[in-house]
């Protein structure tokens, strides 16, 4: 290209990428720590994202000035657009993974004593007999897709002198157990606390579209027996509360893959429509429920790299057979090239994937799409792109793009193919 032609383009280019990393820093500034309360800021996330790869990679271009008469700087072009894609995806991965939102807790949460009257108050429970309840939550351990199995400890604030066989409590979405035998009975100013060990199984619908970067809220739901009372959480009992200091369960709680991320008590209302035959209560079902919530993130470094190096084996096989494609008949005997070896290794790679991802769909048995699937869906493409270089290699009717300098331009967009895929995998799986 002529100088005179080049200088506007490569202003244009220069401008174009100030506004992109303008747009993206003025974003990021909005965020705060990715690393805390992250899933309100997804969309601010995504721009940031997009704006900051397509701006650096156009000031990458700028320095290198990549041409096909300069192949070795196209090389550095591709090389750097991947970088860019590897760190973005990177980013992403560690804070949505280690990001958390409280969000996922239902009702109203509450943080003290006066919350809890005053929410009671506000929907119309203020007049009924508060019991006060806490519980500690020892091990937590996830026994399927959708059951949760919790140990620990519950305890109850009962008048004096009351002789109380059970606690003053249900748990709705337990599947098994529940509180156990009692644990001991202490005299109080106000009357009585009496604990109880917990073991129950709890079953909920757990979302994991975003597998293996998913975070779940385990809910524990308790309804009072007995009419005319409203279970409220026994805040004396602890410290301050504070969803980050994770009170309400072990220090060094045993949860398997999971790490811990907050805890939280909320009131919430009831959505049965029925009352069970009980005439004091309401036929909408809408009665108030205390809800402990857990939430906790999936320690996701072991299960992306189980994913992620086996499709990393193949990528780099599927990318070593770019290598043997030529038109060149001495080399094709060299090489011991053929169109069928090829293809016929294009389709063993793509069943070792498909048997892969179908021990993804069974780990999951998630209704929907999840996001690791993605990883499968872009090297389903990617193999299908490479079986389709080979056919046209060996066609009558030759593309000058594909064959320029022996399949380099297939070498060349490999990596950046793959990376940019993910990428957008990533911003539309993850934070869209």
């Amino acid at each position: 290209m002529p100088p005179a032609h080049r200088k506007p383009r490569t202003l244009a280019l220069a401008v174009a990428a100030g506004i992109l990393l303008l747009i993206a820093v003025v974003a990021a500034s909005g965020i705060g720590n990715p690393l805390h309360d992250f899933s309100p800021y997804h969309r601010r996330a995504a721009v940031v994202v997009v704006c900051g790869v397509l701006g650096l990679a156009i000031v990458a271009a700028l320095l290198l000035r990549p041409s096909p008469a300069r192949p070795q700087r196209l090389g550095w072009m591709a090389s750097v657009v991947s970088l860019l894609c590897v760190l973005a995806t990177a980013f992403v991965w560690v804070a949505v993974g280690t990001g958390h939102s409280l969000d996922s807790a239902p009702g109203l949460r509450v943080n003290t004593a006066e919350e809890a009257k005053a929410a009671l108050a506000e929907h119309g429970y203020g007049k009924r007999k508060p019991v006060r309840t806490g519980l500690m939550i020892e091990t937590m351990e996830f026994t399927g897709n959708n059951n949760v199995r919790l140990t620990g400890y519950f305890w109850q604030h009962l008048p004096a002198g009351a002789d109380v066989d059970r606690p003053n409590v249900e748990f709705p979405d337990a599947v098994d157990g529940g509180v156990g035998e009692e644990f001991y009975r202490d005299a109080t100013p106000e009357g009585q606390v009496i604990g109880w060990r917990l073991k129950t199984t709890l079953r909920q619908a757990f979302d994991h579209t975003h597998y293996p970067l998913d975070n779940q809220a385990v809910w524990l739901k308790m309804w009072p027996r007995e009419t005319g009372t409203v279970l409220v959480p026994d805040f004396s009992a602890y410290p301050p509360w504070d969803p980050d200091q994770k009170l309400g369960v072990y220090p060094d709680i045993v949860g398997g893959d999971w790490n811990t991320q907050f805890t939280t008590f909320s009131l919430t209302e009831g959505t049965e429509r029925t009352n069970y035959g009980r005439p004091a209560y309401s036929l909408e079902g809408n009665d108030a429920e205390l809800t402990f919530s857990i939430g906790v993130g999936r320690q996701y470094l072991s299960p992306l790299l189980n994913r992620l190096v086996p499709l990393l084996v193949i990528a780099l096989l599927v990318f070593g057979s770019l290598f043997v494609v030529t038109t060149d008949s001495d080399r094709r005997s060299l090489s011991g090239f053929s169109t069928w070896a090829v293809i016929g290794f294009c389709g063993s790679m793509m069943l070792v994937v498909s048997v892969q991802h179908s021990t993804l769909r069974n780990e999951t048995s998630a209704d929907g799409v999840v996001y690791a699937e993605y990883f499968y869906f872009i090297l389903y493409l990617v193999i299908g792109l490479v079986a389709l270089n080979v056919i046209e290699h060996t066609s009558k009717k030759r593309f000058p793009l594909v064959d320029w300098r022996g399949n380099a331009a297939a070498r060349l967009l490999y990596w950046p193919v793959i990376t940019t895929l993910l990428l957008v995998a990533t911003v539309f799986g993850l934070l869209l």
